[in-house]
This record gives C-alpha cells, sequence and structure tokens, in this order.
C-alpha cells in the first residue's frame, strides 16, 4: 500500500460525540454576526473575542445533528434530546441521497437571530465508504477550470452531488424571502470539509453574498484544498473558525507533505486536549504556526478526533444501541 493511500486510509477512521448543549442567550449568539437589524458589514472580520467556548460547545451541536440520519439512531429520538433545535430554530431542507452511502444534510432557519445553519456530517462507520475516500483523495480543478484552484476529490463529488438538493427551489425560495441574513456552514471532519466547500460554490455562484456575512465553524476539519483556494476562499469568506482538538491527527491529513499540495483554511482555534482552554490563531493560511501556543500535536488515540466538547450527554449513547458506536466509544 502506498504512503498516501495509507494516510488517507487512517484520516478515514472518523467519527463524531456530541458536545454537551450549554444555554446561552440570543446576545452571545448574536455575536457571530454584525448588525442582526441591518445588512452586514463584509469589510468586518469576527472579533476573536466574541467567541467562546460555550458557543463553539452550542454549534457542535449542529455540525453533530447530521450523524442522526441512520435507520440504527432514530431520529425522532435525537431530536427529542435537542428541544433547543425546536424552539427557535425551524429545519427548512433536512434530506439524504444514495449515493455516497446516504449522504444527509439539514438547513436550519432562525428569525430571531437572523441566520440559516447549513450542516453536514462526516464519515460514517462503511468500509467501503473509507475504502472510497482512500481512493479519491487526489486534488482536482473546481468546476473543472483549470485556474490552479483545486480541491480534494472525494469531499467535491459530494458537494456536486447534493448541491442541486441543499439549495433546492424552496430553499433558495427561503432564501430570497429573507434577505440579509447571515449563513452559517458547519460540519464535523469530513463534514467541515464539506460545509467549506459548500460555502465557497455559494458564494461563488451567488446564491450567498459578503453580505450575508458567511461564517464557517468546522470541529475536526482535514486540509480540504490547495493553497491557491485557501487564498481565494479567505478573500470570499473571511469569517473561518476550525476548531481542532490538540491531539486530533485527522487536521494533520492529507500530508501537506505529499507533493507539497494540501493546504489548511486559517481561522485555527486551538483547544487543549482537556477541551477547557482555547487560543485563537488567525492567519490565513493555517500552517508553520511560529507561536508555540498554536502549534498542534499529534496522537494516535482517536479520542481526540471523536470527542470534541463534554460527550457525557451524547446522542449516540442514549439513541444508539451497544453495538452502534460510531457517535460513542
Amino acid at each position: 500500500m502506498s504512503k498516501p493511500l495509507f494516510l488517507s486510509l487512517l484520516f478515514l477512521l472518523i467519527n463524531l460525540s456530541f458536545s454537551e448543549y450549554t444555554v446561552i442567550d440570543g446576545s452571545q449568539l448574536i455575536s457571530l454576526s454584525y448588525n442582526p437589524n441591518e445588512e452586514y458589514d463584509a469589510t468586518e472580520v469576527i472579533s476573536p473575542n466574541h467567541i467562546t467556548q460555550e458557543m463553539l460547545s452550542y454549534y457542535s451541536w449542529f455540525a453533530s445533528y447530521g450523524y442522526c440520519q441512520d435507520e440504527q439512531i432514530p431520529l425522532s429520538c435525537c431530536k427529542s434530546h435537542m428541544d433547543f433545535f425546536t424552539e427557535k430554530w425551524k429545519i427548512i431542507n433536512e434530506s439524504s441521497i444514495s449515493d455516497y452511502y446516504t449522504y444527509n444534510w439539514v438547513v436550519w432557519r432562525n428569525d430571531e437571530y437572523k441566520k440559516y445553519i447549513f450542516a453536514f456530517p462526516g464519515t460514517r462507520n462503511n468500509i467501503l465508504e473509507l475504502l472510497n475516500e482512500a481512493a479519491n483523495m487526489k486534488l482536482v480543478n473546481f468546476y473543472d477550470t483549470d485556474n490552479g484552484i483545486k480541491v480534494v476529490s472525494y469531499f467535491y463529488k459530494i458537494v456536486k452531488a447534493i448541491k442541486p438538493f441543499v439549495f433546492s427551489e424552496s430553499t433558495l425560495k427561503d432564501i430570497e424571502a429573507h434577505p440579509g441574513y447571515q449563513f452559517i456552514f458547519t460540519g464535523h471532519s469530513m463534514g467541515g470539509s464539506v460545509g467549506a466547500l459548500m460555502a465557497y460554490d455559494a458564494i461563488v455562484n451567488n446564491y450567498i453574498t459578503q453580505k450575508n456575512s458567511p461564517a464557517l465553524i468546522t470541529f475536526g476539519m482535514p486540509r480540504t484544498g490547495n493553497e491557491d483556494w485557501v487564498i481565494d476562499f479567505n478573500s470570499r469568506i473571511q469569517n473561518v473558525f476550525r476548531v481542532v482538538r490538540n491531539g486530533d491527527i485527522v487536521p494533520s491529513l492529507p500530508y501537506a507533505l505529499i507533493n507539497n499540495k494540501y493546504r489548511h483554511l486559517g481561522g485555527l482555534i486551538l483547544m487543549n486536549k482537556d477541551m477547557n482552554s482555547m487560543n485563537y490563531c488567525p492567519k490565513d493560511i493555517g500552517e508553520d504556526y511560529p507561536d508555540s501556543e498554536c502549534t498542534r500535536t499529534k496522537s494516535a488515540d482517536l479520542q481526540y478526533h471523536l470527542k470534541y466538547f463534554n460527550p457525557d450527554t451524547e446522542l449516540g449513547l442514549r439513541c444508539g444501541n451497544d453495538n452502534f458506536n460510531y457517535l460513542s466509544d
């Protein structure tokens, strides 16, 4: 087995543990936007002082939600433990495609906070899916245009497959009826990569604009494209919060040293191994941080990838069964 294939297979051993839900008042949630009553000022960047661990824990629920879309983890059970979704967040688009091992997505709208959230899950424990991903880690042209912008093939294939359904006619009509809302894209692991590419695709194709103050919040996201893609992404979407738990090996993959091609988005929020402190590392390209507080360590222990924030209330334990543990360990 080649080294790139081996590293990609290692990267694909990914799962997710649900975070603890902490009640946050509206003002804290609003701090991810500029002014909820007026058009957003796209020339500003959200201050890292507005980002708290409680807020990131809150948004990790949205990133986690996609893992409930499985016959072995009943969606109704997940929803019963996530009452805060039904109080203020209205699901306007929730579906899946049979391709890519039944890949699903969820779109929420909150009229009080004037936000949309687009959430995407990561890889499940499916050996065929893992092998398929491993075979499709190469970089390909975005939109088949040889302008230097390249992204990981497998992630991009998913985005192209689900995009007509995520931005369906009904979703676009809903967006048109709610101008000025902020757009947040989120996901865990591969879901973070899919969310990043979906956000990028949406702004390139004018489904959203910088006036919507698009933001990306990811957890344990792998490298997704090359440096040209990172530079162009940053020019269009400046609010990137790439949460990484110290010790998580998946954000190190695919390795940047392989042909010197793969690069991270900036906006690293580095959590310590115990997930109780964080450092904000605002750099455009998320590689080679000189600050020791922003230098990541890597561990072969996958718990650092499986568990973000408090796992004690994870829905996999409540709604799954003893033999199905991709939401728990």
